[in-house]
């Protein structure tokens, strides 16, 4: 992430934002009045949070958000640099059952942004991403999270390679995707360490590099005529099907 503020629009993500990490909130830029009940319930949290409150009209927060589908509410937020402040080895030795996804080279923020959302939902702990040959997290990827990001760790490297041969080391099982694989994901046995899902862009997948580290590869089975699954809908697919053997068995609740 940069040092520069960014911003973050739209109801959920917006009401997500102010209940878990208020924080970081350095100004809220809201639509002037009348407001409906979910702006009023930011605009009372808000001033018992004392944090500053603009109203400004709708085309004024059009430019600040650079969508028009900021619903009437945009936040600047300062650079909470998730990715420099985040220990993965504290992680490691404090997490019980690591959960963990990791995106490779996703370049379509509405697409890691659906992904983000999914991964919440389905109880993923921690979210590593690709820094470089991958898109940033913007507010087009916040908006289409609707809160995902709050309560989720983040880390942005370009050490993927190191990062996974660490979690291998301490023994977290490593599953890749790849449309080639012999196996399915219906197939995949689950280590009660803790396990990591590699999942790449829709046009290359994952990268052989990565591939060549997994413990197991596996794929989504395919019985229609298209060839392969949106990444967001694949994300979706593969964990909560192994959040379900997770809980089968009892390593997850």
């Amino acid at each position: 992430m940069s040092n520069e503020s960014k911003h973050v629009y739209g109801l959920h993500t917006c009401t997500a934002q102010i209940k878990a990490n208020p924080q970081n909130i350095k100004k809220i830029f809201i639509k002037r009045p009348p407001y409906n009940k979910n702006l009023n319930n930011i605009i009372q949290i808000a001033k018992t949070l004392s944090l500053k409150i603009d109203e400004i009209d709708k085309d004024a927060l059009t430019r600040i958000a650079t969508s028009n589908k900021h619903q009437g509410i945009v936040f600047e937020l300062s650079d909470i640099k998730q990715s420099s402040k985040f220990n993965i080895d504290l992680y490691i030795q404090s997490e019980k059952t690591p959960f963990i996804v990791i995106f490779d080279s996703i370049q379509d923020p509405r697409n890691l942004g659906s992904c983000i959302r999914t991964a919440n939902a389905a109880g993923a702990s921690l979210i590593i991403k690709k820094k470089s040959s991958s898109c940033n997290i913007t507010p087009v990827v916040h908006k289409t999270a609707s809160g995902g990001l709050q309560g989720l760790s983040i880390l942005e490297a370009n050490n993927i390679s190191d990062i996974i041969k660490k979690l291998k080391k301490n023994n977290i099982q490593i599953i890749g995707t790849a449309d080639s694989a012999t196996s399915t994901i219906y197939e995949a046995n689950i280590d009660n360490n803790g396990v990591a899902v590699i999942l790449g862009s829709e046009d290359k997948g994952v990268s052989k590099s990565l591939l060549n580290l997994c413990d197991i590869v596996c794929k989504i089975p395919i019985y229609g005529s298209v060839s392969c699954l949106n990444v967001s809908v694949a994300t979706g697919v593969v964990l909560y099907h192994l959040r379900r053997k997770l809980e089968k068995t009892y390593i997850l609740k």
